[in-house]
């Protein structure tokens, strides 16, 4: 008997708890943390200055040349007040050390380079991030080193107002590297070596349609290059080269279906008006196969904001058309295989339609080894 009621009074707890709990149901709240630490996100991130428009995201702060270097805090949900973080440039960071899996070091920009707006970074109320606005000069885009991974902003952490302390990680040798991870049982995150590179605003994946008017060993023909869909055209991605210029990777195939590669290079106005420039008149393509007497006799070409009208996807799209005649010959010999030389005489007429599909610019990050 004595059990039963044991049991009876459980389930009465039981349901009076039950009851209490189901009648509101209320977010678990959490405090702050014991202390608030500030640090970079990232050591080494690589920003590319996007000109142009993009598709996908605002990049109206890259229009103006111009990047926002940030920091964020941790121990809190809810920052309450500004935050003031004071920062130098530390050129020595670099010092030793190449972008991972490459032989290319890590340059500290240039002074001339960039213009940081100050000293501090806030990290407002209200908000877990803040930073420094940064601008670049013209003399960083006038720089064929600043189209790829070469220069780096180097910033410190030196003092924190309104938290409580910077991370700055917990070493295992007497002077430690603070890009070296070794160095560290807990790595330092008061540090950041901020890659900036820049693709101006034709730079992108396009898919290319048009026709050729071809004539090969004395044989005329049309070619016309067009898939169903525009989607379904061939892929090619065209490269910043300079401010005003960029490269379109054209290729053809030979008789022995032998990539034929004969870069050319659009130079563009202030109105989006381009001239092709004259490629090399010889490309050595293998030890085989050999380009030359390559002739550009027309070259011309625009590119429009939208041109190509309900295009894929439902959208108005960014095009470039050219219109360009080229000229070339070939000769193949293949003495292992015992095959005859082979001599090709090739030139197009050619009006390509180059329909933007994205720009080709994604996150990314590095990193560094000590050489």
């Amino acid at each position: 008997m004595k059990i039963v009621k044991i049991f009876a009074g459980i389930a009465v707890a039981t349901v009076v708890a039950l009851s209490s709990t189901s009648c509101e149901n209320r977010d678990v709240e959490y405090g702050d943390f014991d202390y608030q630490t500030v640090y970079f996100g990232n050591q080494f991130p690589v920003r590319t200055l996007e000109l142009g428009e993009d598709l996908y995201v605002d990049n109206s702060i890259d229009n103006e040349h111009k990047v926002i270097i940030k920091a964020t805090i941790g121990g809190t949900r809810n920052n309450t007040k500004d935050i003031t973080i004071g920062f130098a440039v530390d050129n020595t960071l670099c010092n030793g050390l190449y972008f991972n899996g490459t032989n290319t070091p890590l340059t500290p920009m240039p002074a001339s380079y960039y213009e940081l707006a100050s000293n501090t970074m806030t990290i407002p109320a209200g908000s877990i991030l803040g930073g420094v606005e940064v601008k670049l000069t013209d003399a960083f885009f006038a720089d064929p080193k600043a189209l790829s991974n070469n220069y780096v902003i180097p910033l410190v952490m030196t003092n924190v107002v309104g938290a409580d302390s910077i991370l700055r990680g917990t070493p295992l040798v007497a002077n430690p590297n603070r890009c070296i991870d070794a160095d560290w049982n807990v790595k330092p995150r008061d540090f950041v070596l901020y890659a900036v590179k820049y693709v101006n605003k034709w730079h992108g994946n396009y898919l290319r349609r048009g026709t050729d008017n071809v004539v090969k060993d004395g044989v005329t023909a049309t070619e016309v290059r067009h898939s169903q869909y525009v989607e379904n055209d061939p892929v090619y991605t065209l490269t910043t080269s300079s401010l005003s210029q960029l490269n379109f990777p054209l290729s053809f195939l030979s008789k022995q279906k032998v990539n034929l590669p004969i870069p050319l290079q659009l130079s563009f106005d202030s109105n989006s008006n381009c001239t092709i420039g004259q490629p090399s008149s010889s490309i050595q393509v293998s030890d085989s196969v050999l380009i030359y007497n390559i002739a550009l006799t027309k070259g011309q070409g625009k590119f429009a904001q939208k041109g190509e009208l309900n295009s894929f996807g439902g959208k108005s799209r960014d095009a470039i058309y050219l219109d360009y005649s080229i000229s070339f010959e070939v000769q193949s010999t293949f003495p292992k295989a015992k095959l005859p030389l082979i001599h090709e005489v090739r030139s197009y007429a050619t009006k390509d339609t180059l329909v933007l599909r994205d720009r080709g610019v994604a996150p990314e990050y590095f990193t560094v080894v000590k050489k």
